[in-house]
């Protein structure tokens, strides 16, 4: 491992980096601290409230970055670990700088407080750095991962913050600070839950009291699977339906993606396709069909081979469903099919394709949607019969900026989210069952509130 200093930097090689923020273990005297990442732009700001990972958004939409739990060791230490993944990181992220930060106490009572980085491939140890300077601080940004003549490098950076995590954070452009109570109102109560969802819609049953769970990224061997080797074989399978026209000009689709011919072709186990037909950039639609059981998933390749994009990603029997893609239009798009031995159907299509969403939808595995509607809340619900299932919905604006609006893991999993103006659109993805979606007035903000520790 090397050690170094603050303000010192060395090259991290690798892929995929595991990073643990460590500690003595709160208690007599230490406080509790909490280990957060912020994925920045060029000009060295969020995105959007979604680029914070943290206690309440562990997971990144893209998948970049996460947090992946808390280790103890016989002699009193704890480690936050995060998890790096340089081949999701999206283009326009430059910097994803690495947080400390404590409501309980200042840094200057934190023993042994430092940041290692390994790599997750060998385990090998790849950067250290010791913070010794601690004082009166609330928050530290430790370090900080960047970008440099296409490589990535670490920089240790030791700076510290008086105002916590809410006030580094909104350094860097942070813009969810919790509303203060208003007069008569009472501040929730540390461990209140979640606003309950909408009453059903008619005909919509309610959905069976559960527990929530915490969020949970797209599994590793599931990803590993839809990696593996390609070997195309073509095989007749059902063409997914052409759905009708549902928005058009006015609407808001048109800043989106343009219209082109449709691209279809049929196959069966494992493939890779080049979309032949002109596309222009933006974003597009692909509906895939796999006919039984067992795992199925669609991925978009980039000019090396590498995976950047997910739009089928499922377990579901007889599957049918929509997912989303956002094309540069830089060389022909690319994408790589893992079916076992099932037969499959991919339609690439315009954007122009997709419905609207209004009050409520419904649907069953990956779907996409326009919202054009005004700020809001999204209810969402996924109705299943596994003991564990996955629950992902994003928003993407025209420009390609991002919001994370529900990334739940449970049996019946419940959740809600602050839902953009629009034009939105709406991608469920990863959902092993029935969902449901209802919009809803918008809720006032607790984007710091926590449950009790």
């Amino acid at each position: 491992m090397t050690e170094i200093v603050k303000g010192g930097n060395l090259p991290v090689p690798g892929q995929v980096w595991r990073i643990a923020v460590v500690r003595r273990v709160a208690g007599d005297g230490v406080p509790e601290v909490d280990a957060s990442a912020l994925l920045l732009d060029a000009e060295g700001r969020v995105r959007s409230d979604g680029d914070l990972v943290f206690y309440n958004q562990p997971a990144h939409a893209s998948g970049a970055v996460r947090l992946l739990g808390q280790v103890r060791d016989e002699e009193r230490r704890v480690a936050d670990w995060l998890e790096i993944d340089t081949g999701r990181v999206e283009p326009d992220v430059r910097r994803i700088v690495i947080t400390a930060s404590s409501e309980d106490g200042t840094f200057g009572r934190v023993p042994d407080l430092h940041i290692r980085t390994m790599s997750a491939a060998t385990g090998e140890q790849l950067a250290l750095y010791e913070v010794d300077d601690a004082s009166t601080e609330t928050a530290f940004v430790l370090g900080e991962f960047y970008r440099r003549d296409g490589a990535w490098k670490f920089r240790a950076v030791g700076q510290g913050y008086d105002s916590g995590l809410i006030g580094l954070a909104e350094d860097f452009g942070i813009e969810g600070r919790d509303p203060e109570p208003g007069p008569g109102e009472e501040s929730a109560p540390a461990g209140e839950t979640a606003p309950p969802d909408p009453e059903p819609g008619p005909g919509e049953e309610p959905a069976p009291a559960g527990e929530t769970a915490p969020p949970e990224a797209i599994p590793e061997e599931l990803l590993a699977k839809v990696r593996a080797a390609e070997a195309a074989v073509q095989a007749p399978a059902r063409v997914p339906a052409q759905r009708p026209a549902r928005v058009g000009p006015g609407s808001g689709i048109e800043l989106f993606g343009g219209d082109f011919p449709e691209f279809v072709r049929s196959g069966k186990g494992r493939a890779t396709l080049t979309v032949d037909v002109p596309i222009p950039a933006g974003y597009v639609v692909v509906d895939s069909t796999r006919a039984g059981g067992g795992y199925f998933g669609v991925e978009s390749l980039d000019e090396k081979g590498r995976s950047n994009g997910l739009p089928a990603n499922t377990t579901l029997e007889d599957y049918e469903g929509r997912g989303l893609l956002r094309y540069d239009g830089k060389g022909p798009l690319r994408l790589r099919v893992s079916a076992g031995d099932r037969a499959w159907t991919l339609a690439v299509r315009p954007v122009t394709t997709v419905e609207r969403l209004g009050r409520r939808a419904r649907g069953r595995g990956g779907d996409v949607l326009l919202y054009t509607g005004p700020a809001g809340h999204l209810s969402s619900r996924l109705r299943v019969g596994l003991d564990h299932a996955r629950f992902l919905v994003q928003g993407y604006e025209p420009d390609g900026r991002g919001h994370l609006l529900a990334n739940v893991a449970s049996r019946l999993p419940r959740d809600g989210s602050p839902l953009p103006r629009g034009p939105l659109l709406v991608q469920v993805e990863s959902a092993d069952g029935d969902w449901s979606l209802e919009v809803g007035p918008p809720r006032p903000s607790r984007f710091w509130r926590r449950d009790a520790r």
